[in-house]
Order: C-alpha cells, then sequence, then structure tokens
C-alpha cells in the first residue's frame, strides 16, 4: 500500500474511532491502548512515541479520563498542530498545547469532586506532525498499589477505581495492549497480572520494559542480561505480540525557553531519544561481551517500538475493513430510512393534518391510560412492575409516628411486580392497613374545659360541640401525614403509567416523532 493510501485508510480509521466514541455506535477501530502503573515511565514513553512532550499525557490518578491522541504523520508541520474532539460533538477545533492542558486539568478537578472520580469517556486529541507516527495510543491512568490498612482506604478506593476503567478499556478485541513493566525480574508480573485478567494468553499484547538505561548498570553477569533481553515463555505466561518484550529508554529533562530546560526544541528532543537508543545498544554489547542481533537490535529503543506498532495497526486495519463494512452499510441503511420518515412528515406538516394527528394520539394515549388502570398483559411485568420494595424505594413509605413500617410480608402481593391499576390498588390497601393500625389520641377533660374559653352559658350542647372540634383537629394532625405520603405514592404510581403507555403506542404503531422527548421531559 502506498504512503498516501496508507494516510487515507488511518484518517478513515480515525474519523470512525471519533464517531463510535459520538454515537455510541456498535462499531471501533483498533488502537493501542498504554497500561502501566505511575511509576512505570508510562508518560514519558508516550511523548518520546509522539515526538514532542505533552506534559498532561499520563500523569497517574491526576489523569481521570483516558486521553486518546489520534497521530497522523506530516511532514510538512514544523510544529505540533493539534485539535480536541469537544465533548458536545462540535467539530475538531485547533488548540494551543497549553489550552488543551488547561482543559485536561479543568476536567481532573472536575471529577475529582464527583463521587465517581474516574470516567471511560475518552477526551480526544487529533495531532498532526512531522515526528508523529501514524498511530492511535489511548493513555489511560496509571495504576497503583496502596500500601494495606484501614488509613489507607481512600488510596485503596481509588486505585480500585483506575483498576476498574483500565480492565473495561482494554477488554475491547480490536484494542492492542501496550503492557508496560519496570523490572528487571520478568517473574515479577505486575502490570501483566492486571493485564493478563482480560488477556490471559498476552495474544494481542506487546510487552515493554521501561527505563533501559537505569538497568543494564544492575547486571553483574552477561548471562543475566541474556535471560533479561530473551525471557523463557514461563516467565512471561504467554505468547507475545512481537515474540519477545520491546526495551525501551527516554533521556530526562524537559523542551523549553527556561533556565531549567534541557532541550530548546522538539528536534533536540527527538536527537537526544536517538542517542540513547545507540547509548543502550551499546551498553548491552559491552554486558554481553558480543554484538546483538539484527532481531536483538529491533527490540532496542522507542523507534523499533514505534515501526512495531504502526505496522501491527496498520495489519488490523486490513483485517477489520471486511467486518466494519457491513455495520457501516447497516448503519448507513438505517440513516437513509430514519431520514426518508422524516423527509415524509415534513410533508405532511399543515394544519388541518396535524389536528388530525394530533386528536388521534391524543385519542390513543388516553385508551393506553384507561387500559392500564382498568388493567391489562400486554405490557412484560418483568420489565415494567414493580415489588412493594421497588415502589417504596421510590415512591415514599408510610411511616407512623413510631418511625417503623408495615413489614412488606404483611402486605398482599407485595413480592409481585405490578403496573398500573394493580398497583394503585396496592397502594391504596397498603395505606388502609397502616391506617388501621392507628389509634387516635383521647380528648381529656381539661382540653375541653379549656376550648370552652369564657363564655357565660355552659351546656351540655357547648360541651360536644366543642369535643367534636377537638376531635376533628386532632384526627387532622394525625392522618394529614398519612394523606400526603398517600399522595406522593399515587402520583408516583401513575407518573409511571407515561412510559409504559409510550411502549403500548410503540408496540401498536402509533408513537409519533417527538413524542419520546415530550415524555423524557415529563
Amino acid at each position: 500500500m502506498s504512503e498516501p493510501e496508507t494516510a487515507l485508510l488511518y484518517e478513515a480509521y480515525n474519523e470512525l474511532h471519533g464517531l463510535a466514541r459520538e454515537f455510541s455506535t456498535p462499531f471501533s477501530s483498533p488502537a493501542v491502548v498504554v497500561v502501566g502503573h505511575q511509576t512505570d515511565g508510562k508518560s514519558a514513553l508516550v511523548e518520546a512515541l509522539m515526538g514532542f512532550q505533552f506534559n498532561h499525557v499520563g500523569g497517574g490518578t491526576k489523569t481521570r479520563r483516558p486521553i486518546t491522541l489520534h497521530m497522523k504523520y506530516d511532514p510538512s508541520c514544523e510544529s505540533p498542530l493539534c485539535r480536541l474532539l469537544p465533548d458536545d460533538g462540535a467539530a475538531a477545533r485547533p488548540m494551543p498545547l497549553s489550552d488543551i492542558q488547561a482543559y485536561i486539568e479543568a476536567e481532573n478537578m472536575r471529577l475529582e469532586s464527583e463521587p465517581c472520580q474516574f470516567s471511560e469517556k475518552e477526551i480526544i486529541i487529533k495531532i498532526e506532525y512531522k515526528y508523529c507516527p501514524n498511530l492511535t495510543i489511548i493513555d489511560t491512568p496509571g495504576l497503583t498499589i496502596p500500601a494495606p490498612g484501614r488509613k489507607n482506604r481512600v488510596l485503596q478506593g481509588q486505585a480500585c477505581s483506575v483498576e476498574a476503567l483500565v480492565r473495561a478499556k482494554i477488554q475491547h478485541k480490536e484494542f492492542i495492549i501496550l503492557c508496560l513493566e519496570d523490572g528487571s525480574d520478568w517473574s515479577n508480573a505486575t502490570t501483566r497480572r492486571i493485564v493478563m485478567q482480560i488477556d490471559p494468553e498476552l495474544s494481542r499484547t506487546v510487552v515493554v520494559a521501561t527505563k533501559l538505561d537505569t538497568k543494564i548498570p544492575q547486571f553483574a553477569r552477561s548471562s543475566d542480561v541474556e535471560v533479561f533481553l530473551k525471557p523463557p515463555a514461563s516467565a512471561l505466561d504467554g505468547c507475545l505480540l512481537g515474540d519477545s518484550p520491546f526495551f525501551t529508554s527516554v533521556p530526562s529533562g524537559r523542551v523549553g525557553s527556561g533556565h531549567d530546560s534541557v532541550y530548546r526544541s522538539n528536534e533536540e528532543f527527538k536527537k537526544a531519544i536517538s542517542m540513547r537508543e545507540l547509548e543502550d545498544i551499546a551498553s548491552l554489547e559491552d554486558k554481553l561481551g558480543r554484538l546483538l542481533s539484527k532481531e536483538e537490535r529491533s527490540r532496542i529503543g522507542v523507534s523499533s517500538l514505534r515501526l512495531f506498532l504502526e505496522e501491527l495497526l496498520q495489519k488490523r486495519y486490513m483485517e477489520s475493513v471486511p467486518l466494519i463494512i457491513p455495520l457501516l452499510e447497516k448503519e448507513y441503511r438505517s440513516t437513509r430510512r430514519k431520514l426518508r420518515e422524516i423527509n415524509q412528515e415534513l410533508s405532511n406538516l399543515d394544519e388541518i393534518k396535524l389536528k388530525e394527528k394530533g386528536r388521534a394520539f391524543h385519542d390513543s394515549f388516553l385508551t393506553k391510560l384507561s387500559l392500564l388502570l382498568k388493567g391489562t398483559v400486554v405490557a412484560p411485568p418483568d420489565k415494567f412492575g414493580e415489588t412493594i420494595q421497588d415502589e417504596r424505594s421510590s415512591g415514599g413509605t408510610f411511616t407512623g409516628t413510631d418511625g417503623l413500617q408495615l413489614p412488606h410480608k404483611m402486605m398482599p402481593n407485595g413480592g409481585m411486580r405490578l403496573y398500573g391499576g394493580a398497583q394503585y390498588h396496592r397502594a391504596m390497601a397498603e395505606f388502609r392497613l397502616v391506617i388501621a393500625g392507628v389509634k387516635c389520641p383521647p380528648i381529656t377533660r381539661e382540653e375541653i374545659v379549656n376550648a370552652c374559653g369564657v363564655e357565660d352559658i355552659h351546656d351540655g350542647t357547648n360541651y360536644s360541640r366543642t369535643a367534636c372540634v377537638i376531635a376533628v383537629a386532632k384526627a387532622r394532625d394525625t392522618f394529614e401525614p398519612f394523606l400526603q405520603q398517600l399522595g406522593n405514592r399515587l402520583l408516583y404510581v401513575l407518573k409511571r403509567l407515561l412510559p409504559i403507555s409510550v411502549y403500548l403506542l410503540q408496540k401498536d404503531g402509533e408513537y409519533l416523532s417527538g413524542h419520546e422527548v415530550f415524555f423524557k421531559a415529563c
């Protein structure tokens, strides 16, 4: 495939990935998901693959949403051209790196204040640059291993949330997993332990040993280096993509114009990465006492990993085409059909026809409500019915002055899933049972005498009338809270008729476009 064709294929899959995320469509494009712990050098490796530094990529648990980087090689872009895809579905627009970093930081602060501090929804950034590979990389929050003990429960909860997010992201079969390990002992699996829960055979996993430059001095014997470069299959517990792990080093230091900056430009940073690869190869050959083979050299350095991922992703793109085209055609036919229906409806938008449709829908809707109140088995109880416990949880409970509820087991049909008229009658039955157990407060002689006040004539009639007034007032104070609870419960039961009526209208083909929005608002 020629370079222009490759670029077009990659651009098409970029758009497909964005559409799948934006519209929750059933298809998705291949991508590389980066997984690693906070200290594994994940952010540095992603920056090295991009060819320029981007401070807010990664960041451990400070990154609370996955970041999808659609990188596209463009030799005409002397500086990185970045576009952020907004969450509101608007078109991607060019943005300075500083603005993108500010947006990511704002998202982190927003999620940090919410009960669920992490979100699976991706932040999508499109990047064009002369040093960028043709890759789609999804950078996930860094995994952590908090210390045990009650005082670390907050950190333990955050670690579980991050792990759950990572597991959900790598479960997509079309994704390639880039598993980072920061250790010189392959039997000590940290990130692989989590990855193998989703990909037990590591058949779609690329393992990368990061920080190679710090590991080489740790080996005392050449045999240790041999085992590290070519670990036995038993140590990795699977058959990796690329047969063996890759080994990378990223030089320290930031790009900038300040006095503490090491590199003045991205070009200098890129050259430093290349120099680090050469130094790592020389150090390995010195430790081994021999030259590295061509196969061994192909797994050393960021450039080797980048080339491997590009070729692997392009292969996956070609393999996915026969699977995605039928799905795209299905979505296309569905969209065309909906468009014809909308156009047909728009052509009938005159006053007389609209009034006729409105009257017909009004009559149909009232008929469905009446049917639900009288009783029907058309709507499935397992979908729309509620037990007495479900009803109490959402519609409120009948609670007496003692704060106790009537046990649900004492309620007739309490365990049945009811709706409509049946649910209404059960609520009334529960109200009657509760009221039957309420004792009216007694009326004392002192209350009657005090209520009569200073009138000149005190006869039996006045005392009787006063006692009745007191009895009515006490009855109101006693039963009014129960009537309020009954009103809330019955209002909840009747509101539930709306979605069930919509279901019946849809089933009978009497459902018009636009009604769904209306009923959701209700």
